[in-house]
């Protein structure tokens, strides 16, 4: 099983990352475009209303995006890097951003979908950097850390054998 990582995400890099979750949406028209890590956390998200749950909306979504990567394995695809839920009204699509997170444009019947996919993939390439980024700067303030933590634990020991 994967395990999961956390992500600290500074203050402008996540302002970075709003920036451009609402340049997507306003060139799409989207009622919603999210950043998901890959469990359903939502990181960030930009909705035109707040009727609709996000959290559970992120969680579902990522749940269907594992198993769509699942059926690709099944029909011997390296894997799906993208999905398209199309309804009446309103349509779904779903991307991999490097292999820890996911971008989702929720839009209406009257955006393409060619347009969605294409800005969705230039939105992308641009939040990868920004979360390599912040992932690395995570790995980093976690060994910092534990490195205090682990100089601590050791100081209190080596001072508890060598009490008075």
């Amino acid at each position: 099983m994967e395990q999961l990582t956390n992500i600290v995400v500074a203050q402008g890099d996540l302002e970075i990352i709003t920036r451009l979750l609402e340049k997507l949406a306003q060139d799409t028209s989207a009622s919603h475009a999210l950043l998901l890590d890959k469990s359903g956390q939502v990181i960030t998200a930009q909705q035109q209303s707040n009727e609709r749950d996000v959290v559970a909306l992120g969680a579902l979504l990522a749940g269907a995006f594992s198993s769509s990567r699942q059926v690709a394995e099944i029909l011997g695809e390296r894997d799906f890097r993208g999905i398209l839920q199309q309804g009446v009204h309103e349509s779904i699509y779903t991307s991999l951003i490097g292999e820890h997170w996911l971008l989702v444009v929720a839009f209406d019947k009257q955006t393409h979908v060619g347009l969605v996919k294409v800005l969705a993939r230039r939105v992308s390439d641009e939040l990868e950097r920004v979360l390599e980024r912040a992932l690395a700067g995570s790995a980093e303030a976690k060994e910092q850390v534990v490195n205090v933590q682990f100089r601590s634990s050791v100081e209190n020991t080596i001072d508890y054998l060598f009490r008075d």
